[in-house]
């Protein structure tokens, strides 16, 4: 009688936990000049929002997926980050989200988040986290 060998299951990777996505405004110097304040303060606005949705869609993408991702934002924002600054009809969408990602990106793999832009995005929590010592006026997005 021919032995038989059971056939290997694909295994099934557990459910990636959920992170605690926390994303906080902080004190940065005012700007030179008011069109600079105006900017800053806008993309801080932006970022706010923006960063959680991004960090929340890295986060469910397989591991593969982020280093393509990572590659794909520092080239775009590296090219056309000054889209960003100085608006134009055909990059600034593409610079501004490339930059949301990237942001995800750095915030989701460093264990201290990353500061940037007037906000603080972090996946854990850390010593240090701005969002611990906020001022409770501060805006925040926490999912």
């Amino acid at each position: 009688m021919p032995s038989q060998t059971p056939q290997s299951q694909p295994s099934a990777q557990p459910p990636q936990a959920k992170p605690r996505i926390t994303v906080v405004s902080v004190p940065t110097p005012r700007r030179l000049t008011e069109k600079e304040q105006i900017f800053h303060d806008g993309l801080t606005e932006h970022l706010l929002w923006a960063l959680p949705v991004a960090m929340l869609e890295l986060h469910r993408r397989p591991e593969y997926a982020l280093e393509q991702h990572r590659e794909s934002a520092a080239k775009a924002i590296g090219s056309r980050g000054d889209a960003i600054q100085f608006p134009t009809k055909k990059h600034t969408a593409q610079a501004g989200q490339q930059l949301d990602i990237g942001l995800a990106y750095l915030a989701l793999m460093s264990p201290d988040g990353v500061t940037k832009f007037g906000v603080h995005a972090c996946a854990a929590p850390h010593d240090n986290c701005p969002a611990d010592a906020r001022d409770s006026h501060q805006p925040e997005s926490t999912t």
